[in-house]
């Protein structure tokens, strides 16, 4: 073989017989080239707006699962032991499963208040 055969053969010199492409597809590189900047600016908006979505429904979902076990481990205690009290013994006079409900749970609310403020202070355990 010659060197001019295995220069055809490497692909290195231009082919012989084929017309150049000059369809939409030929045009693609130029299009890319021109346009390439636009093509990465929305590709970034794109990302950037799945991001803060994304951290939207992350915060979303801290908020609800931080705040949603404090008044369950608040309200549920109280609330059972007053029905609890109404099945098996009953209230006092004057005395309902509300007022029995709501007596329990501000009483739970200042102990957790004075917990909390006893640790700011560092006084407590």
């Amino acid at each position: 073989m010659s060197g001019s055969d295995m220069a055809s053969l490497a692909g290195d010199g231009p082919a012989e017989g084929i017309a150049p492409d000059n369809g939409p597809a030929g045009m693609v590189p130029d299009d890319h080239e021109r346009l390439g900047g636009a093509f990465r600016k929305a590709s970034r908006q794109r990302t950037s707006r799945a991001l803060w979505i994304g951290r939207k429904l992350g915060l979303a979902l801290d908020f609800v699962l931080l705040s949603l076990p404090i008044p369950i481990v608040i309200m549920l205690p109280p609330v059972l032991e007053c029905r609890h009290v109404a099945q098996d013994f009953g209230f006092f006079a004057g005395d309902s499963f509300e007022t029995c409900v709501q007596r329990r749970i501000d009483a739970r609310w200042t102990h957790l208040d004075a917990r909390i403020k006893m640790i700011v202070r560092g006084s407590g355990p």
